[in-house]
């Protein structure tokens, strides 16, 4: 009976160590011919961040960004490739302890944005659009609190708490 235990706690561990993460769907993907893909890193966005003349708000918000890297795919929904990559997505997302900070659907498009957070501090930001023959992954890694992750989500003083719900900002958003 040791034996099976031992047996089937080693087969769980591989099976969870074998299941696809964020990194893992962009290295999968990022080789392949039909898919358009960019990768921004720290040094890059730096350099933006002096040239681009942003407001002190959106400069630190950008100097606490490590990357982002983008994932195009321009196909058919009904192809294998695009159902393929969307249900590899849905697995890193169910599998990432992501939650929805943002779901919209208009006229044949669809976005949704996720959030997690994985240490203390560090944050992923997924994007994810949808629309007739095109799909974008948009990945963003960063420093930053679970408060500074929803004030990226504010608009016009309005900030999203931790339910998706829309509050009153304590600070001016310019």
């Amino acid at each position: 009976m040791k034996k099976i235990m031992t047996l089937l706690a080693v087969l769980l561990m591989v099976a969870a160590s074998q299941a696809q993460t964020l990194q893992s769907l962009f290295n999968k993907y990022s080789d392949d011919e039909r898919f358009e893909y960019v990768s921004v890193g720290k040094g890059m966005m730096n350099i933006g961040q002096a040239f681009g003349g942003n407001k002190k708000d959106n400069g630190e918000m950008m100097s606490k960004m490590k990357s982002i890297k983008i994932l195009t795919l321009n196909a058919d929904a009904s192809s294998a490739l695009m159902k393929s990559v969307v249900s590899d997505l849905d697995q890193v997302v169910e599998k990432g302890n992501f939650e929805t900070a943002v779901e919209a659907r208009d006229k044949g498009e669809r976005v949704h944005i996720y959030y997690r957070f994985t240490e203390k501090d560090n944050a992923d930001m997924l994007i994810v659009t949808k629309e007739k023959g095109e799909f974008s992954l948009i990945w963003i890694t960063g420093k930053m609190t679970k408060e500074e992750m929803m004030h990226t989500f504010s608009t016009n003083g309005k900030m999203m708490n931790t339910f998706g719900c829309v509050e009153k900002s304590e600070e001016p958003v310019s």
